[in-house]
């Protein structure tokens, strides 16, 4: 290279290294927290546009490259984002003022709302950022494990199916444990959780204490789920399309399978030959080719698909929301299916400067096909038994079936396998009266539901910070449902076929009033609310059984020949409540609400249709104290305690009218027969009492919320006490009043517990971020008082005569029995080989009292269907434009009584042989230590589960891709729900939260139950 070339590059690289200069450089500086001065390490700075950063040290110095033009961020969780426009600083220094907009969120409570930071009682808040996601077909089924102190088991699995919600505990005997639903301000029926779209909720808010509840009065007595719906915006209409599509498979039980090879092993070890039972069924397995348990044909999976289209927009003064939805589940269980669509209409407007009305519209329909049995009944049978007959099955037949007929083990003759042993002629049987896929296929158990939630508001600021406002609320209600049994359901043939049809119609009417003021002087923050409230709630229900069917083409009341159950009734129920809150906060570090609400009742008499309930809360933000301003630690504590009163009149005694009008001497119609004919007449329903009054609920509850190092780790402790006083119960009485029992007011239980929620910012990066939430409850539940009902059994539904107990001093609903030592062996016991899986009726109980005789002294308290913690973890990642998460959730503790143990094992074939042999070979002292095990510890077993609750893997499109396709935002992702679910060893059943029965005093019973299932789905969200 010449030295003419050599100096033009040597200049033409300086000049490059000038202008690399003046364009780009090094900028210096420090963070510091504006409150106090002190450095922020940790602070993250970035380039806006560019993957240019860095992040203080622990001075909270930093340096980063720029160049001008720039727009520096400063960042730092819990402080207010900063930006910086670069001109020619050569250092910058950033105060981060703190944000304050965590702890002044505003809170939805009863008839308004309130900063969070104000708070006196325990009021939890779940915004609704990913619960869309989860493919549900309820909206409450996604709020499991997303809040402390609430419960909710999925005591059933069918499509549509509701969970059944509590908190903090079961407080009732008589009426109902459920929360309280409010939607937008109006009170509706639980049923309504059925009918919401997730794409339409905005947040839940969970009022959990008393003393945030009483201001609902007796709709507030087991706790409150305020539901807000998304509202429009002012600008630019914006559209919205939300779908999943899911695969569900169900959780078999591997306790509960049954096959003829295993069945046929297992005798052979143990006898060193076959009965003629179990060479009849390998006869049937080689000539049919099926050996199969029958959850392989009844879990058959499903898809759950959910479509939503959105719109929301408006203008200053007003603003829009609507809304389409479509979802189906088809189940995991052959049959099942569930169908909902939902539309939604909201409008927000200001007619005037200071009058807003406002109109909220959410009409829904859904079909529901029912499972039409408990699942134990057809999965118990036999694993050789076919669907269908067949040309080679006929030879094991009388003649009667044909070709193509449901098999059912009756078809079967006797036949003697082999004539050689001892064992004569015999047939395999379960409980063969019909063929287990007909009890589904060949009935049809429809549930057609139209309801609407409609709701229209008025609200007029009469002075700067005085507010009327009026609103009318209506529920409506239709639900029809048919019972179709066909002719080929049973083996009974037409003569079981039978039609049931029944209507109801239900409505509610609230109009609540109330005038509310919210006024600042100077360190003095007052809400004034007053107002009252009316509604009435209407049930029409009618009914009809129709038989005596000959074929299946009128499924339908036109077939039918005969009629019966013919019932028809109207039902009106109406309240009046008045009610009054002050909130009031003094620097923000002194804070006390009070309320009293008074409600009347029309299911009361006239002495005693009023009920009070006062509530008193105060709370003290000790973090906002001088001596703890300058803390560098502590970034919020509050100490919370509140008192309060609720109430319910919601009665369950099995009758509807006697629920409704318990006070009143109530008659029925009743046929009598009179000299040979049937005279028509009337007879005494219940038995009156004017003098019941209102249940009531007294509850302490103190608490403290805290954060720590700029509200990286914040979280709440509560410790509550429940008493519930004056609860509704069927008391005994005398036989000379025609009655075995009366409605009293004496019982009392309380609940009691703590709720831990603990929330961490891990890692909080531009372009990733960890956080994660803890949550954990515990109950105790005690019965205080049961009057002369104290000690009194109750037993199951199912005819099996296992107990419960209700005795002060225990949790309400406690499983009674005797204690098992050992197992009877299978010498003294009938036919121990004959059904698969077979087993004893009978096992030997211990003798607790010692005095050599087993009687009902010797029965003592075996467990309770009550969790001692529910607990969830959950993780959240985001990293550049993915998002993962991922919730583990659990309840240990509880108890669960599996009646399906007797079923699945066919223990009444297992009858004892002979009593008094097992005594004469030592075993047992005398006859009485042998007690049938579904009266045992036996069927007690534990409904604790460990479950990877929720699984979410995102994927949104940078807005570079999304600008260039027209649309705002588009996210794929995929989900999963209890990919993982665990059980305890000794739980041998589908689902340990099942229930079957939902009775608080014979609580916790199943006979298996429908099965827990996991779903893995995929999914879009697309924003235009």
């Amino acid at each position: 290279m010449n030295l003419k070339v050599k100096l033009i590059t040597v200049v033409a690289l300086f000049f490059s290294v000038m202008i690399f200069a003046q364009d780009g450089y090094t900028i210096k500086g420090t963070v510091t927290s504006a409150a106090d001065n002190m450095p922020i390490p940790g602070a993250n700075i970035i380039v806006v546009g560019t993957t240019k950063g860095s992040s203080t040290d622990f001075d909270g110095n930093y340096e980063l490259q720029v160049k001008k033009g720039d727009v520096v961020q400063f960042s730092y969780i819990g402080y207010v984002t900063q930006t910086v426009i670069i001109d020619a600083q050569k250092s910058i220094n950033v105060k981060l003022a703190e944000d304050t907009s965590a702890l002044d969120e505003v809170v939805v409570v009863g008839y308004g709302t309130q900063k969070k930071s104000h708070l006196t009682g325990s009021v939890s808040k779940v915004k609704n950022e990913n619960l869309d996601q989860i493919a549900v077909a309820r909206v409450d089924d996604a709020l499991i494990g997303q809040v402390s102190g609430v419960n909710i088991q999925s005591t059933s699995a069918e499509a549509g199916a509701a969970p059944t919600i509590t908190i903090r505990g079961f407080g009732s005997i008589a009426a109902d444990s459920g929360p309280a639903v409010v939607v937008d301000g109006i009170v509706v029926s639980s049923d309504f959780l059925g009918s919401l779209n997730m794409n339409d909720v905005e947040s839940f808010e969970v009022l959990k204490d008393a003393a945030s509840a009483a201001i609902y009065g007796s709709e507030g007595a087991n706790g409150v789920i305020l539901i807000t719906t998304k509202s429009g915006k002012e600008g630019k209409t914006k559209f919205g399309y939300d779908t999943y599509t899911g695969w569900k498979s169900a959780f078999e039980s591997e306790d509960y399978k049954k096959s003829v090879s295993g069945w046929a092993a297992k005798e052979l070890a143990a006898t060193g030959e076959l009965s003629n039972n179990t060479k009849y069924a390998q006869l049937l397995v080689e000539t049919t080719g099926i050996d199969r348990d029958w959850q392989e044909v009844f879990f058959d999976g499903g898809v759950i698909t959910s479509h939503a289209f959105s719109a929301r927009g408006g203008t200053k003064d007003t603003k829009f929301s609507a809304s389409l939805s479509y979802l189906e589940d088809e189940g995991v269980v052959i049959t099942d299916n569930y169908k909902l669509f939902t539309g939604r209409l909201k409008v927000d407007t200001k007619l005037t400067k200071n009058l807003k009305f406002g109109i909220n519209a959410t009409p829904s329909y859904s079909k529901r096909r029912a499972l039409p049995t408990s699942i134990h009944n057809p999965l118990r049978q036999s694993p050789w038994l076919p669907i269908y007959h067949t040309a080679e099955t006929l030879q094991f037949t009388d003649g009667t079936p044909q070709i193509g007929d449901y098999f059912a083990e009756d078809d079967l003759i006797n036949i003697d396998v082999d004539p050689t042993d001892s064992f004569g002629s015999s047939r395999p049987r379960t409980s063969g009266d019909a063929n287990p896929y007909a009890q589904y296929v060949e009935r049809e158990h429809y549930e057609y539901n139209t309801k609407l939630l409609g709701s229209t508001y008025l609200e007029y600021e009469i002075l700067d910070g005085l507010k009327a406002k009026t609103s009318l609320g209506v529920t409506l209600d239709f639900r029809k449902r048919t019972r179709w049994d066909g002719t080929k359901h049973h083996s009974g043939g037409a003569g079981r076929a039978a039609y049931l049809l029944n209507n109801r119609f239900r409505s509610r009417i609230i109009s609540d009033n109330t005038l509310n003021y919210s006024k600042t002087i100077g360190n003095h923050d007052f809400d004034l609310l007053a107002g009252f409230s009316v509604q009435s709630r209407t049930t029409e229900e009618s009914s009809i059984e129709g038989s005596g069917y000959s074929n299946d083409l009128l499924k339908n009341l036109q077939g039918a020949t005969i009629f019966s159950g013919i019932e028809e009734i109207k039902l009106v129920q109406r309240k009046i409540g008045y009610f009054a809150r002050v909130n009031y906060a003094y620097a923000n570090k002194y804070l006390l609400s009070a309320s009293f609400r008074r409600d009347g009742s029309s299911v009361f008499g006239v002495d005693s249709k009023w009920g009070n309930f006062p509530a008193v809360s105060v709370g003290w933000n000790v973090a906002k104290e001088d001596f703890l301003k300058e803390s560098n630690f502590l970034s919020n504590l509050k100490l919370r305690f509140s008192y309060g009163l609720t109430g319910s009149e919601n009665f369950d005694t099995g009758n509807d009218i006697t629920d409704v009008w318990p006070y009143l001497a109530l008659l029925d119609n009743t046929n009598s027969v009179t000299e040979g004919g049937v005279t028509a007449g009337v007879s005494a329903l219940n038995i009156a009492n004017a003098l019941l009054q209102w249940e009531a609920s007294e509850e302490f509850n103190p608490g403290v919320d805290f954060a720590f190092l700029n509200n990286r780790i914040s979280g709440s402790v509560d410790y509550y006490r429940r008493t519930s006083d004056k609860l509704l119960l069927e008391n005994p009485v005398s036989y000379v009043t025609g009655f075995n029992s009366g409605i009293v007011n004496l019982g009392k239980v309380q609940n009691s517990g703590w709720e831990f929620e603990l929330r961490t910012k891990n890692v909080a990066k531009e372009n990733f971020s960890w956080s994660t939430t803890i949550i954990a409850s515990t109950n105790k539940n005690e019965l205080l008082d049961m009057g002369d009902s104290d000690g009194a059994l109750l037993e199951d539904t199912f005819g099996r005569n296992s107990q419960w107990i209700n005795s002060v001093g225990n949790p309400l609903s406690s499983f009674y029995g005797y204690v098992v030592d050992k197992e009877l062996d299978a010498e003294y016991y009938d036919s121990p080989w004959i059904p698969i899986n077979g087993r004893s009726e009978d096992v030997i109980v211990k003798d607790l009292n010692g005095d050599g005789l087993i009687t009902d002294e010797d029965k003592t308290i075996l467990g309770d269907p009550y969790p001692e913690i529910v607990w969830s973890l959950t993780n959240e990642f985001k990293l550049w434009d993915f998002d993962f998460s991922f919730m583990i959730q659990g309840s240990q503790g509880a108890e669960v009584k599996n009646i399906g143990d007797q079923y699945f094992g066919t223990d009444w074939q297992g009858s004892t042989t002979s009593p008094q042999a097992v005594v004469d070979a030592g075993i047992i002292p005398n006859t009485t230590f042998l007690q049938q095990r579904v009266h045992t510890n036996d069927v007690v077993q534990s409904a604790g589960y460990f479950s990877l609750r929720n699984v979410n893997l995102g994927y949104t499109l940078p807005d570079s891709v999304t600008s260039k396709l027209g649309i705002e935002k588009l996210r794929i992702y995929a989900t999963g729900q209890n990919l993982l679910y665990i059980t305890s060893d000794d739980y041998h059943g589908f689902n340990p939260e099942y229930v079957d029965d939902s009775n608080p005093r014979q609580y916790g019973a199943q006979r298996a139950g429908t099965p827990v299932f996991k779903t893995m789905s995929l999914g879009l969200n697309v924003n235009f």
